[in-house]
């Protein structure tokens, strides 16, 4: 690369090769404005796609199944619960509501009874 630079300014010199004619800029903004209004405005239609016509509709429509898919699992999801803890009752012969509050099914998971609770709250 270097040794096409020196070959260049050997050939050439350090002078500018290009040249302007003489007054060449001070007609120069009064042409481009002519040229330029010779020219017509053309409008053109623009059209939108089915995309863009229908997004807030297909927003909408995109999150009312999302409400209705998430409904439809949790309320699976609280039919398939509510039937194990009703077998978790029968298997068990107790007698109660059949569901666990949140402490029971913690105290059921860390495999804790009521001592270990009170001596662990307690600090002992």
């Amino acid at each position: 690369m270097k040794n096409e630079e020196r070959y260049i300014r050997n050939k050439m010199g350090d002078a500018n090769p290009f040249r302007v004619p003489d007054g060449y800029f001070d007609s120069f903004p009064s042409r481009i404005m002519e040229q330029l209004s010779e020219r017509e405005a053309v409008e053109i239609p623009m059209r939108r796609s089915f995309v863009s016509r229908f997004r807030g509709i297909m927003y909408a429509a995109a999150c009312i199944l999302l409400a209705v898919f998430g409904t439809v699992v949790y309320i699976n999801e609280s039919g398939l619960r509510s039937e194990e803890n009703a077998d978790d009752v029968v298997a068990s012969g107790s007698t109660g509501s059949g569901s666990y509050t949140y402490e029971e099914e913690f105290a059921d998971y860390v495999m804790m009874d009521n001592t270990d609770i009170y001596a662990y709250l307690s600090g002992e």
